[in-house]
């Protein structure tokens, strides 16, 4: 790609450093949190809305390629810029409010999602959205990826919540949705939550809030088999009970884990559930989950009721990613869901691709909406593990498929999954798809070549 001269760009920003042009001492913005790698035309870090309308506007006169950009803790490449976009950021588009009378937070894309929950609490509501990466991950991107999180079965996902945006076309005009237009018209709310950034350029958000809860019981139970854990998983949510948080980790996760930091009781597991109750009869509750548990012949069921002492148990969670990226040459990190009755027909998939792999897998999720984190690890980083990665992939993608399932649970496709998409939708729907897009972004300005060829 030819370079372009952004002086004139440069005049037309907010702030003398939003345009940056040295982007090689922007390392992090060439990558998300994928392996995937490219070098921008430049980055522009927008403050307000007027630097994203004069951005866009911009880039749609020179047609130049652009790609919008959070935190960069995405997980399908959606924001790399591997044709050589340029990079819009938004991260420094902080605007937040909360209404407790009406109880709404109306924020910019770059408010951080656990800033936007601990401002709700300060009035004694909750943002229940919590992504994973819920400490750094932007409101921006979890609309662009329709983010869910640990407690997805009970409270939903960010789409349950968002009552209206605000976004920039490809070709600078401005788009309201939701309550931002009095909810009249289209509901082009549901239409551009999960676009993955290629449809507009999110520049505000309003969210609803619900009132706070409490805690309930935690739960820890370590199984000799995937499979009894799985089956655990199936026989709580087939029994009605919709607990706070649901967490399923293979043994080989939790061997990670574990030896990061050890927990009590899971030094020999071959998969572990963690369980939240509701607060609202978490005696009770804990008293039929704990049944279910020894049903499926659980080696080890732990219950903590104090928050204090249920943190250590967490920390089995919460600590794989870390251990992961310390002791990984590679690792990549897929996301598929299945109905809730083939989530047992799931793990057992993912032990039996461990166990015919040179390369290392394992697996830990939500269980229970049937979303499954799966982790393709290289300890070497040779030609042949990455070959081997590509390989094991596609049979997961091919096989989630045939459970009834979906490719993505919340990491959406980008650029990770678009060579699988077709697995999953057939040709009259990808070009639905691929009309919508035209529509709104006849240039393929937005993420050229994310999610769709056009």
């Amino acid at each position: 790609m030819m370079p372009h001269d952004f002086k004139p760009l440069h005049c037309l920003l907010s702030t003398p450093d939003a345009l940056v042009l040295d982007v090689d001492n922007y390392e992090a913005y060439h990558h998300d949190a994928t392996d995937y790698r490219g070098r921008p035309a430049a980055i522009v870090f927008a403050t307000c809305e007027q630097d994203v309308i004069e951005t866009v506007r911009f880039c749609a006169e020179h047609e130049i390629p652009l790609v919008g950009r959070g935190a960069g803790t995405g997980l399908s490449g959606g924001c790399v810029p591997t044709m050589g976009e340029l990079v819009l950021s938004t991260e420094r588009m902080t605007e937040l409010c909360v209404d407790p009378v009406w109880r709404i937070a109306v924020c910019g894309p770059g408010v951080i999602t656990k800033h936007l929950q601990d401002e709700a609490l300060k009035f004694n509501f909750a943002y229940p959205p919590d992504p994973a990466s819920y400490t750094e991950s932007t409101l921006g991107g979890n609309i662009a990826e329709n983010a869910g999180g640990l407690r997805c079965k009970r409270f939903g996902v960010t789409r349950d919540y968002v009552i209206g945006l605000r976004g920039i076309l490809a070709d600078g005009r401005v788009l309201d949705t939701g309550i931002f237009n009095r909810n009249g018209g289209f509901n082009f709310t549901d239409l551009l939550i999960a676009s993955e950034g290629t449809l507009v350029i999110t520049t505000r958000i309003a969210v609803r809030l619900v009132p706070a809860c409490g805690r309930g019981t935690t739960i820890l139970a370590a199984f000799d088999t995937p499979e009894q854990a799985a089956q655990t998983v199936s026989d709580i949510t087939g029994a009605g009970i919709i607990p706070m948080v649901l967490e399923y980790v293979d043994g080989d996760a939790a061997s990670v884990a574990n030896a990061y930091k050890h927990t009590e009781g899971i030094d020999k597991a071959a998969a572990v559930l963690l369980i939240e109750t509701t607060e609202l009869d978490p005696e009770g509750e804990t008293a039929r989950i704990r049944r279910f548990c020894e049903g499926n012949q659980a080696a080890y069921v732990r219950a903590e009721a104090d928050p204090e002492r249920a943190e250590v148990l967490w920390d089995v969670r919460r600590n794989i990613s870390t251990a992961l990226k310390a002791m990984a040459a590679i690792r990549i990190s897929e996301d598929v869901a299945v109905p809730n009755s083939r989530f047992p027909d799931l793990v057992a998939y993912v032990s039996e691709l461990n166990a015919a792999s040179s390369i290392r897998i394992n697996s830990y999720g939500h269980a229970g909406d049937g979303n499954l984190h799966v982790n393709f690890i290289s300890m070497t980083g040779s030609d042949g593990d990455r070959e081997e990665i590509e390989r094991r992939i596609g049979e997961l993608m091919r096989r989630t498929i045939e459970l009834g399932g979906t490719l993505s649970g919340e990491h959406g496709i980008g650029l990770a999954k678009r060579q699988f998409i077709g697995l999953e939708f057939d040709d009259s729907t990808l070009e639905a798809m691929r009309e919508f897009k035209r529509i709104f972004d006849p240039s393929s300005t937005f993420g050229p070549g994310k999610i769709l060829e056009i």
